[in-house]
Protein backbone atom coordinates (compact mmCIF):
# COMPACT_ATOMS: atom_id res chain seq x y z
CA UNK A 1 0.00 0.00 0.00
CA UNK A 2 2.77 2.43 0.94
CA UNK A 3 4.67 1.72 -2.29
CA UNK A 4 1.52 2.46 -4.31
CA UNK A 5 1.57 5.98 -2.86
CA UNK A 6 5.31 6.66 -2.61
CA UNK A 7 6.35 5.60 -6.12
CA UNK A 8 3.81 7.82 -7.95
CA UNK A 9 4.64 10.68 -5.58
CA UNK A 10 8.37 10.35 -6.34
CA UNK A 11 7.65 10.29 -10.06
CA UNK A 12 5.57 13.47 -9.79
CA UNK A 13 8.32 15.20 -7.81
CA UNK A 14 11.39 13.97 -9.73
CA UNK A 15 10.29 14.42 -13.35
CA UNK A 16 9.93 18.23 -13.16
CA UNK A 17 13.29 18.48 -11.37
CA UNK A 18 14.95 16.35 -14.03
CA UNK A 19 13.41 18.38 -16.86
CA UNK A 20 14.36 21.68 -15.23
CA UNK A 21 18.00 20.61 -15.18
CA UNK A 22 17.92 19.55 -18.82
CA UNK A 23 16.44 22.82 -19.99
CA UNK A 24 19.00 25.21 -18.54
CA UNK A 25 21.12 26.96 -21.14
CA UNK A 26 23.90 29.52 -21.02
CA UNK A 27 23.85 32.87 -22.81
CA UNK A 28 26.84 35.18 -23.18
CA UNK A 29 25.59 38.40 -21.54
CA UNK A 30 23.37 36.58 -19.05
CA UNK A 31 26.38 34.60 -17.80
CA UNK A 32 27.66 37.80 -16.15
CA UNK A 33 24.83 37.49 -13.65
CA UNK A 34 25.71 33.90 -12.67
CA UNK A 35 26.88 33.54 -9.08
CA UNK A 36 30.39 32.55 -10.19
CA UNK A 37 30.24 34.45 -13.48
CA UNK A 38 31.54 32.53 -16.51
CA UNK A 39 34.62 31.65 -18.51
CA UNK A 40 34.37 31.72 -22.32
CA UNK A 41 37.06 30.48 -24.70
CA UNK A 42 37.78 32.07 -28.10
CA UNK A 43 38.81 29.06 -30.15
CA UNK A 44 40.73 28.50 -33.34
CA UNK A 45 40.23 24.84 -34.12
CA UNK A 46 40.88 22.97 -30.87
CA UNK A 47 43.17 25.62 -29.38
CA UNK A 48 42.26 28.48 -27.04
CA UNK A 49 43.54 31.88 -28.18
CA UNK A 50 41.76 34.13 -25.67
CA UNK A 51 39.98 33.54 -22.39
CA UNK A 52 37.07 35.85 -21.59
CA UNK A 53 35.88 36.18 -18.00
CA UNK A 54 32.36 37.64 -17.88
CA UNK A 55 31.40 39.20 -14.55
CA UNK A 56 29.17 42.09 -13.46
CA UNK A 57 28.64 43.33 -17.04
CA UNK A 58 32.40 43.44 -17.65
CA UNK A 59 34.53 41.36 -20.02
CA UNK A 60 38.11 40.69 -18.99
CA UNK A 61 40.15 39.19 -21.80
CA UNK A 62 43.36 37.23 -21.43
CA UNK A 63 45.30 36.79 -24.69
CA UNK A 64 47.05 33.48 -24.10
CA UNK A 65 48.24 32.47 -27.56
CA UNK A 66 47.54 28.91 -28.57
CA UNK A 67 46.85 26.46 -25.74
CA UNK A 68 45.00 23.19 -26.12
CA UNK A 69 41.50 23.19 -24.66
CA UNK A 70 42.35 19.95 -22.89
CA UNK A 71 44.81 21.93 -20.69
CA UNK A 72 41.83 23.71 -19.07
CA UNK A 73 39.52 20.70 -18.81
CA UNK A 74 38.60 19.67 -15.25
CA UNK A 75 39.72 23.03 -13.81
CA UNK A 76 37.25 25.33 -12.03
CA UNK A 77 36.90 29.03 -12.92
CA UNK A 78 39.36 30.10 -10.22
CA UNK A 79 42.03 27.69 -11.49
CA UNK A 80 41.44 28.72 -15.12
CA UNK A 81 41.79 32.42 -14.25
CA UNK A 82 44.98 31.70 -12.31
CA UNK A 83 46.44 29.90 -15.36
CA UNK A 84 45.26 32.68 -17.72
CA UNK A 85 46.97 35.33 -15.57
CA UNK A 86 50.16 33.28 -15.40
CA UNK A 87 50.24 32.74 -19.18
CA UNK A 88 49.45 36.43 -19.86
CA UNK A 89 52.21 37.57 -17.50
CA UNK A 90 54.72 35.22 -19.13
CA UNK A 91 53.85 36.76 -22.51
CA UNK A 92 53.98 40.35 -21.16
CA UNK A 93 50.31 40.69 -22.05
CA UNK A 94 48.08 42.84 -19.85
CA UNK A 95 44.48 41.64 -19.42
CA UNK A 96 41.84 44.07 -20.69
CA UNK A 97 38.66 44.73 -18.69
CA UNK A 98 35.82 46.63 -20.32
CA UNK A 99 32.08 46.96 -19.98
CA UNK A 100 30.04 45.62 -22.86
CA UNK A 101 26.62 45.79 -24.48
CA UNK A 102 24.96 43.19 -26.65
CA UNK A 103 22.61 43.81 -29.57
CA UNK A 104 20.16 41.15 -30.68
CA UNK A 105 19.64 41.46 -34.43
CA UNK A 106 16.13 40.22 -35.25
CA UNK A 107 13.91 39.71 -38.26
CA UNK A 108 10.46 41.27 -38.65
CA UNK A 109 8.93 38.59 -36.41
CA UNK A 110 11.46 39.29 -33.58
CA UNK A 111 13.35 36.03 -34.19
CA UNK A 112 17.01 36.49 -33.22
CA UNK A 113 19.27 36.14 -36.26
CA UNK A 114 22.56 36.95 -34.52
CA UNK A 115 23.96 38.77 -31.51
CA UNK A 116 26.66 41.44 -31.59
CA UNK A 117 28.88 42.10 -28.56
CA UNK A 118 30.37 45.60 -28.26
CA UNK A 119 33.06 46.70 -25.82
CA UNK A 120 33.07 49.99 -23.98
CA UNK A 121 29.46 50.00 -22.82
CA UNK A 122 27.89 51.55 -25.91
CA UNK A 123 27.21 50.09 -29.32
CA UNK A 124 29.14 52.96 -30.94
CA UNK A 125 32.38 51.46 -29.58
CA UNK A 126 34.38 48.53 -30.89
CA UNK A 127 32.66 45.31 -31.82
CA UNK A 128 34.20 42.35 -30.01
CA UNK A 129 32.39 39.71 -32.09
CA UNK A 130 29.16 38.64 -33.73
CA UNK A 131 27.57 35.46 -32.41
CA UNK A 132 26.20 33.78 -35.53
CA UNK A 133 24.50 30.64 -34.22
CA UNK A 134 24.33 28.37 -31.19
CA UNK A 135 25.47 25.11 -32.80
CA UNK A 136 29.17 25.00 -31.88
CA UNK A 137 30.37 21.96 -29.98
CA UNK A 138 33.86 20.69 -29.07
CA UNK A 139 35.02 17.67 -27.07
CA UNK A 140 38.20 17.60 -24.98
CA UNK A 141 39.16 14.96 -22.40
CA UNK A 142 35.66 13.43 -22.61
CA UNK A 143 33.98 16.77 -21.75
CA UNK A 144 31.67 18.42 -24.26
CA UNK A 145 31.79 22.20 -24.55
CA UNK A 146 29.00 24.18 -26.22
CA UNK A 147 29.09 27.62 -27.72
CA UNK A 148 28.61 29.92 -30.67
CA UNK A 149 30.03 30.14 -34.16
CA UNK A 150 31.41 33.68 -34.29
CA UNK A 151 32.87 36.29 -36.59
CA UNK A 152 35.49 38.70 -35.24
CA UNK A 153 37.53 41.10 -37.36
CA UNK A 154 36.53 39.20 -40.50
CA UNK A 155 37.71 35.85 -39.10
CA UNK A 156 35.47 32.94 -38.15
CA UNK A 157 35.89 30.88 -35.01
CA UNK A 158 34.13 29.54 -31.95
CA UNK A 159 33.26 31.08 -28.59
CA UNK A 160 32.54 28.30 -26.14
CA UNK A 161 31.45 28.27 -22.52
CA UNK A 162 33.30 26.46 -19.76
CA UNK A 163 29.96 25.67 -18.05
CA UNK A 164 29.20 22.54 -20.07
CA UNK A 165 25.69 23.87 -20.72
CA UNK A 166 24.25 24.30 -24.18
CA UNK A 167 23.99 27.94 -25.26
CA UNK A 168 21.30 30.24 -26.53
CA UNK A 169 21.15 33.86 -27.63
CA UNK A 170 20.48 36.40 -24.89
CA UNK A 171 17.16 38.21 -24.65
CA UNK A 172 16.32 41.87 -24.28
CA UNK A 173 15.41 41.38 -20.61
CA UNK A 174 19.07 40.72 -19.74
CA UNK A 175 21.19 43.65 -18.49
CA UNK A 176 23.14 45.44 -21.25
CA UNK A 177 21.18 43.74 -24.05
CA UNK A 178 19.02 45.56 -26.59
CA UNK A 179 17.03 44.23 -29.52
CA UNK A 180 17.08 45.85 -32.96
CA UNK A 181 15.55 44.89 -36.28
CA UNK A 182 18.06 43.77 -38.92
CA UNK A 183 17.15 46.81 -41.03
CA UNK A 184 18.39 49.10 -38.23
CA UNK A 185 21.63 47.20 -37.65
Amino acid sequence: MVTKIIVPLLVVICIPLFLAGCGSKEAFAASAQNENSEIWYAMDGNTVETIFYIRNNTVTSYAIGNHKLSFFTNKNNFEILKEAKKISNAQDSTPDSETYVAKLITDDKSKVLKEKIYLGGTSSNDELCTLINTNAKIKANDKTYYGYNVKADGDKGLLISNSGKQVTFDNDKTNNVEQVNQEND
